[in-house]
């Protein structure tokens, strides 16, 4: 705080022309009127109090909705889990069906073959 109020009175002093900064001279008299009335002080206040009031209720209720958007995504990717584990069966499944689609007649030519050797060669 004491370096702040140094350097602006360095460049108050070092001011070329004495009336530089009376374009300042209507919000430091506004400020002034704020300030100087205390009824007027206290409403201010109150006025800040509200609005900050204001914003920290909206900044609860976005906390509250961003929790039940987490809860709803929570459970989206529980259903999401759940679904991709039963896809995965079906994928499994159809894995099998298309070999033995492949594989079974070959399978089943193969067997009846075998049978027809085993029948030749014990003579049943």
């Amino acid at each position: 705080k004491h370096n702040t109020q140094t350097k602006w009175r360095n460049t108050v002093d070092q001011a070329a022309r004495p009336f530089q900064f009376i374009h300042y001279d209507p919000i430091i008299q506004r400020k002034q009127r704020e300030f100087r009335d205390p009824s007027q002080q206290k409403s201010k206040l109150n006025e800040d109090l509200t609005e900050i009031q204001s914003i920290m209720r909206k900044n609860i209720d976005e906390i509250l909705n961003r929790g039940e958007k987490l809860d709803h995504v929570s459970t989206m990717s529980q259903e999401l889990q759940s679904k991709s584990k039963d896809f995965s069966w079906g994928a499994k499944k159809l894995t099998w069906q298309a070999r033995l689609q492949q594989y079974g007649p070959m399978a089943v030519g193969a067997l009846i073959v075998l049978i027809i050797i085993y029948v030749k060669v014990f003579h049943i």
